[in-house]
């Protein structure tokens, strides 16, 4: 696992989140379930969600601006881009663990802004959402999301890449 704290260019970094946090941003899609370990949960486990990048091509028209991120990362080849919103629903609620594919590849989340939710990992392993911190991990380790409870959502942007 490797995590690199202040990874953008503030600039950059404050121009997408000015982008993606606008009231304007308003292609966000409801996910009724965070994972399929899941559907056990109550009513508070939902996210919404903004494909940027999925089968092999973009299916969005805002995925330029996550071009400077994946020159950045050395992407060889990407598998899935999505920004994750997870709203705060009055408690905090941690997710189910699951992995982003079977086989082994690069996870990378940017956490857009600072909050009281994180990623977890099996044995304890914390990683705290952090304005402008990303976090590289193999997306076949299991690992889970959490809500917030002290800011009023939560925004990770995701890719999946070799």
């Amino acid at each position: 696992m490797e995590i690199c704290d202040n990874f953008l260019n503030k600039d950059y970094f404050n121009g997408i989140c000015d982008f993606i946090m606008s009231p304007y941003f308003q292609q966000w899609a409801y996910c009724p379930k965070v994972t399929a370990s899941d559907k056990h949960m109550n009513n508070s486990n939902y996210y919404f969600i903004h494909r940027l990048y999925e089968g092999n091509k973009p299916v969005s028209n805002e995925f330029s601006i996550i071009d400077g991120i994946v020159d950045q990362l050395k992407c060889n080849c990407l598998i899935r881009a999505r920004i994750l919103l997870y709203t705060n629903v009055g408690k905090f609620v941690k997710h189910g663990l699951h992995t982003d594919y079977d086989y082994s590849h690069k996870a990378a989340l940017l956490y857009l802004n600072t909050c009281n939710g994180y990623t977890g990992f099996e044995n304890d392993v914390k990683v705290e959402s952090v304005e402008n911190r990303l976090v590289i991990f193999d997306g076949s380790t299991p690992h889970h999301s959490t809500t917030c409870t002290d800011e009023q959502s939560r925004y990770v942007l995701s890719i999946n890449y070799f």
